[in-house]
């Protein structure tokens, strides 16, 4: 289960995007923004904007806790307390719009998290899902993909494929490998 911290911080990412649609938006392109956010981040600073695990499913990457987030939120899934803190006050309609009033807290989104997000906004924000998520298939999606065609349970996308598909210099895939022992040792 992730951390209030990470819940937090997620919630805080979707908030943020979902302002820039005052209509909502649809899971594709959310989820297609945040991981263009996500691979940009990762290949400059050596750490994603979001803590959310992306799965390589048919149209793309999905972070797998806000989907299933979303998912209670429209009432595809039974609501779990877990998920209630990221939940609050984002809708979701029948046919998967995602929409909120609510502000993000600013104070869980770093300037760097907030200049990727702007920019993966700024060039996504008008283009067509189906579009996007086609162009969401790069090289980490496409070996997570492969590997689940044999097995459905290694659909999970790596920090390290995510950043090697974002062309992350060698020194920095080094960095992001010394922070995953870290969190492995203090977990």
């Amino acid at each position: 289960m992730k951390s209030q911290d990470e819940i937090l911080k997620m919630r805080a990412a979707v908030l943020y995007v979902l302002q820039a649609f005052k209509d909502g938006v649809d899971y594709i392109k959310l989820f297609k923004i945040l991981y263009f956010a996500q691979k940009e981040h990762l290949v400059k600073y050596g750490r994603g904007v979001i803590g959310d695990t992306f799965h390589a499913l048919k149209y793309g990457p999905v972070p797998s806790f806000i989907y299933k987030s979303l998912q209670m939120s429209e009432g595809r899934l039974d609501k779990e307390p877990d998920f209630d803190a990221f939940c609050a006050d984002i809708q979701v309609t029948g046919d998967s719009i995602v929409f909120s009033k609510e502000t993000p807290d600013m104070d869980e989104l770093s300037v760097s998290d907030v200049k990727c997000l702007d920019k993966s906004i700024k060039k996504y924000k008008d283009m067509d899902s189906y579009r996007l998520s086609g162009r969401s298939h790069d090289a980490a999606w496409k070996e997570a993909y492969t590997r689940a065609q044999d097995d459905p349970e290694k659909d999970r996308m790596t920090l390290i494929d995510i950043a090697k598909a974002g062309h992350a210099k060698p020194g920095v895939i080094e960095y992001i490998k010394e922070n995953i022992q870290i969190d492995k040792y203090l977990n």
